[in-house]
């Protein structure tokens, strides 16, 4: 089965061609790898929408907000057994301040990745 047709007034048929300074380029293929994008569909969003898709998330923040993410599912399971008694009531403190800690780590990731300097 073949791909259905587009409806003509969505078909990208047309060409422009505008000339860059190699500096301009080497941005224009930044943003396109940041945003998974072809340049030139950076260039169309930015003109007629007036801003940039949105950047992909690194790979190493994601993988490292998963493992965050599954420390921290398990923090809470300990925790629960610590409050129902199942363990040791001196856990309690050292689980408390390693959740403390994941959330200003994923407080970090979050702020990181909304930086300019991405």
């Amino acid at each position: 089965m073949g791909r259905p047709k587009m409806e003509r007034d969505k078909k990208l048929s047309r060409r422009f061609i505008f000339r860059l300074t190699e500096d301009e380029l080497n941005r224009l293929n930044k943003a396109a790898e940041a945003c998974g994008k072809a340049p030139g569909t950076i260039v169309r969003v930015k003109l007629f929408r007036g801003r940039f898709p949105e950047p992909k998330t690194a790979k190493l923040d994601l993988h490292t907000f998963l493992e965050l993410r599954k420390i921290g599912v398990n923090l809470n399971q300990l925790t629960k057994k610590v409050n129902s008694g199942f363990l040791a009531t001196g856990l309690l403190p050292i689980l408390m301040k390693l959740k403390q800690q994941q959330e200003i780590i994923i407080n970090q990731l979050i702020h990181d990745s909304q930086s300019e300097n991405r």
